[in-house]
């Protein structure tokens, strides 16, 4: 096996060492699947992917890799991918936007590379649409699992959910951004109540933001995938919108915009803009579309040989 070429990018962001890292393998081809698991937990970023020829007419198949195991799909490594695609004219880049079609495990998506100048910029993603699963009805147990009081959860009169969208995850709403701040996890316990829900990743959020022109401050946090807490999650944030929707905790438009701030406790900033269309009537989700900055913060070589 030769040695294989890296790129990071740090995604959700504008500023580099901001948003939430990832490693993107240009060349996976060749890689098992032990070998490509080997290299994300030596990476250890949330996750890692490799990309390979396609097999459905896209552009690329993407795999993608938590420290611990492959995921079908994920928010952040899909947006970030795309655009390193762009960045690095792995994909002829065409003005004002370059669309990029990724394979993945829940079937081809489209993400589209705004370009400006010549430079790959602000980066968005078509998900697939939200699927209620059920209601997590043991909220001592979440709140106990945060290390917080269960009445800063019930006291937003509002339901933990559980979501699905391509992974599938558990919204927690919280009173107050200073109980946000506060929360230390329980992972054995957090990854015990995620594995019974049958979800991924569990993002907790509050009304009381940082940035005022910001919707909503969330934490996310994935110890059933191996990370303990993510600085940006683009696939929980997207099943996150349609829940904001359904229950009215924002405006609702026919196109109803979210700016979703994350990962501040982590040192590592993250903005994520939700694009929502809705059918006002029933109030129904018809699309979710998650995008952001990208920012690509270096490149480097894995030894194989």
């Amino acid at each position: 096996m030769s040695d294989r070429k890296f790129v990071i990018a740090d995604v959700f962001t504008e500023k580099r060492f901001g948003g939430n890292q990832l490693a993107v393998f240009t060349d996976g081809t060749g890689l098992d699947s032990q070998t490509m698991q080997t290299i994300a937990r030596e990476m250890h970023f949330s996750e890692t992917t490799f990309l390979l020829p396609p097999e459905q007419g896209g552009d690329y198949k993407v795999r993608i890799f938590t420290p611990e195991q492959e995921l079908p799909f994920a928010g952040h490594p899909v947006v970030g991918t795309a655009h390193v695609i762009v960045a690095e004219r792995m994909k002829e880049l065409s003005e004002p936007v370059t669309t990029v079609t990724l394979e993945t495990g829940v079937g081809p998506l489209s993400v589209e590379v705004n370009a400006q100048a010549g430079r790959a910029g602000h980066t968005v993603m078509n998900q697939l649409l939200p699927v209620v699963k059920g209601t997590l009805h043991d909220v001592a147990a979440m709140a106990k699992a945060l290390s917080i009081s269960a009445a800063e959860i019930e006291r937003t009169g509002l339901p933990i959910e559980i979501i699905y969208n391509g992974l599938t995850m558990m919204v927690v709403p919280v009173a107050s951004r200073a109980t946000i701040e506060k929360i230390k996890v329980d992972a054995s316990a957090l990854e015990r109540i995620s594995n019974d829900a049958g979800a991924q990743t569990v993002l907790t959020f509050t009304r009381e933001t940082v940035n005022p022109s910001s919707s909503v401050h969330c934490r996310v946090f994935a110890p059933a995938a191996g990370v303990i807490e993510d600085a940006a999650t683009g696939s929980a944030n997207g099943a996150f919108s349609s829940y904001l929707i359904r229950h009215r905790v924002v405006d609702v438009q026919p196109v109803t915009t979210i700016l979703s701030e994350q990962g501040f406790e982590m040192n590592r900033p993250s903005l994520l803009h939700l694009e929502v269309k809705v059918d006002t009537a029933t109030n129904e989700v018809k699309g979710v579309r998650v995008g952001g900055g990208v920012v690509i913060a270096g490149r480097g070589e894995i030894i194989l040989s």
